[in-house]
């Protein structure tokens, strides 16, 4: 394959089956659609792209143009990505819990970045990121708020891609589809589609404990780029037969057991949605093809979901494993202060890693914004 663009290369993604929660026996296959292999690492690509173009169309966005959008990383990573292609400046709205390589990304793309640095009374960061993106789009000239929560474009750019993909990869045989939920735009798209093709397939919602998307009372919880603190206007309801919520503790244990099980290093967001699928299985007593979106990667939250001291910090210490740890012989820790993390295996080369700069590295959470 040839391109001549980034963005030729987002979407046909891969089905991959699930080996571990899937059954042979009974005929129950669980696939997964790996989202984080476009070229942005996830699946807002997609969102984003469609975003852009329609507001080409919409406003006759031209180079120089400034984009603002209030986002958790990873619509900031495939904005930065786009702006740059198409010569646009781009300024995003991010939050403390945004994982500190998703900053560096938008930076990377030539991207600034505005920080909200306290959460509203709900105790979330999401209606204050809104707000300031919306200000700054009317302070800024020549300046657009794309409205990844509202607007229909992103909708539309899985109605038009992610929902085909997965129904020509099912050959048509899919018999339910699991989703996660923030703006509602993916899960929305691919299951209108969906619908469409066959009233029948099963289309089930997936949210953090806490989030209101499908509603409830909000409780602030540790998943990054899943759930919110309010509806969107990208939900559509009607297409979503069941609704599944998922605790922080069982979508990181997923993650890491994907990880250790599948070799597939994912985020949050994809240990919630395989955790509602272990769920949602149960009960099941037939042959099915269920189809899960698997959003992003894990390579931005390794200092955190894949960080051991990080979920004890959290309270998760239940889910840390000591299989991968390499325990050095006594004979060869004699310095003071240092840690055995890793070593080499070449013979006599020790790595050692200091105990306090580590520590250092990990109490370091907030970012310096741009503007």
């Amino acid at each position: 394959m040839k391109t001549t663009r980034v963005d030729q290369l987002i979407g046909h993604t891969p089905l991959i089956r699930l080996n571990t929660i899937s059954d042979k026996a009974m005929g129950m296959n669980i696939y997964g659609k790996l989202e984080a292999l476009n070229p942005g690492y996830s699946v807002k690509d997609r969102s984003a792209l469609q975003l852009i173009e329609q507001a080409k169309i919409d406003y006759d966005l031209q180079p120089g143009a400034t984009i603002v959008e209030s986002t958790s990383g990873n619509m900031g990573h495939a904005l930065a990505m786009l702006c740059a292609i198409n010569h646009f400046k781009f300024i995003c709205v991010l939050d403390p819990k945004t994982p500190r390589s998703n900053v560096t990304l938008v930076r990377a793309f030539g991207g600034r970045v505005a920080m909200v640095d306290s959460p509203d009374e709900t105790g979330s960061f999401q209606k204050k990121r809104i707000e300031m993106a919306r200000t700054i789009a009317k302070k800024t000239p020549n300046c657009i708020n794309l409205d990844q929560y509202n607007n229909p474009a992103a909708i539309q750019a899985h109605y038009l891609t992610t929902g085909p993909e997965i129904y020509e990869q099912t050959e048509g045989k899919i018999d339910a589809l699991i989703g996660s939920a923030s703006t509602g735009s993916h899960l929305s798209g691919i299951a209108k589609y969906l619908k469409e093709k066959n009233k029948n397939i099963h289309i089930i919602g997936v949210e953090p404990v806490g989030s209101v998307v499908f509603g409830g009372q909000f409780k602030p919880f540790l998943q990054n780029g899943t759930g919110l603190s309010f509806k969107p206007g990208n939900i559509l309801d009607k297409y979503v037969d069941e609704v599944i919520r998922v605790s922080d503790r069982d979508a990181f244990a997923a993650c890491r057991q994907l990880a250790r099980t599948e070799g597939l290093l994912l985020g949050g967001s994809s240990g919630s949605v395989v955790a509602a699928a272990s769920k949602y299985i149960e009960h099941l007593t037939k042959p099915s093809i269920i189809v899960v979106v698997l959003p992003d990667g894990g390579l931005k939250y390794l200092e955190t979901i894949y960080d051991d001291q990080w979920l004890q910090d959290h309270d998760m210490s239940d889910l840390v494993t000591h299989e991968g740890n390499f325990v050095m012989e006594e004979s060869h820790m004699n310095t003071p202060n240092v840690a055995s993390r890793s070593t080499s295996d070449t013979p006599g080369i020790k790595m050692q890693i200091q105990s306090d700069a580590l520590d250092a590295k990990y109490s370091k959470n907030s970012v310096s914004a741009d503007i």
